[in-house]
C-alpha cells in the first residue's frame, strides 16, 4: 500500500504526523499543557528553564507552540539545535541572529553577544528568548558561558530567558539522581551526597 493510496482512501491532504504541524493544530494533552506552561512562565519572567524528557515526548514542539504565540514586536527568539559547535559557535549564532558580525576574538565576542542582547532590549524594547536543543549533550563550560550571560546589572536584572531542552539520558538520570534536598551536585561546593 503506497502512501498516495493512504492518504486518498483517508482523504488526508498531507502526510499525517508529519513535523511541520502548525502549534494551533497540536493535540493538546496534559503534558504538552504543563511544558508549555513552565516556558511560558520562564519567558515572562525572563527566567532560565530545564524542560527534560524521553526523546520524541514533545519537548521542541512545545517550545515551537511557544515561540509560535509570542508577540514578535516584543520577543526576538533564537534556536540553538547544533550543540556541536561550542560555547563560541553558541555565541557566534547569537550574534548573528541579532543582527551582528560575530567577533573572532572569544575574548571580544563574549561582550559583543552580551551588548547586543542589552541592545535588543534597551532600544528595540524587546525581550530575547533564547531556547537550546539537545542540552543533554553540553558541557560545564557550555552550560556556564550561558548562565554568565544572564548577570545583567550585577545579577539585579536579566534581559534574556534561557530555555534548556534535555533529553532524558543515562547520564543526565545519573547526574539528576546525584542532587541532594538542597540542590547540590559535585559541581557545586557544600553539602554533598554520594551517588
Amino acid at each position: 500500500m503506497s502512501i498516495e493510496s493512504i492518504r486518498s482512501h483517508y482523504g488526508f491532504s498531507r502526510a499525517p504526523f508529519g513535523k511541520d504541524i502548525p502549534p494551533q493544530a497540536l493535540h493538546s494533552h496534559r503534558g504538552h499543557a504543563e511544558a508549555t506552561a513552565r516556558i511560558s512562565y520562564c519567558i515572562s519572567e525572563k527566567m532560565i528553564g530545564v524542560i527534560t524528557g524521553e526523546c520524541g515526548s514533545g519537548k521542541t514542539v512545545a517550545a515551537r507552540a511557544v515561540i509560535s504565540g509570542l508577540d514578535c514586536s516584543r520577543h526576538t527568539s533564537i534556536y540553538l539545535g547544533t550543540p556541536g559547535v561550542g560555547l563560541r559557535g553558541m555565541y557566534a549564532s547569537i550574534v548573528a541572529a541579532l543582527g551582528g558580525v560575530p567577533r573572532f576574538h572569544r575574548a571580544s565576542l563574549i561582550p559583543q553577544t552580551t551588548e547586543l542582547i542589552a541592545t535588543e532590549c534597551a532600544e528595540r524594547g524587546k525581550s530575547v528568548v533564547l531556547v537550546c536543543d539537545e542540552a543533554q549533550l553540553y558541557d560545564a563550560e557550555i552550560l556556564e558561558g550561558l548562565r554568565c550571560l544572564t548577570n545583567d546589572g550585577m545579577d539585579a536584572e536579566s534581559r534574556f530567558s534561557l530555555i534548556l531542552l534535555m533529553s532524558l539520558t543515562n547520564t543526565l538520570v545519573k547526574t539528576l539522581s546525584c542532587v541532594d534536598d538542597v540542590g547540590h551536585t559535585d559541581a557545586f561546593p557544600g553539602r554533598r551526597r554520594t551517588c
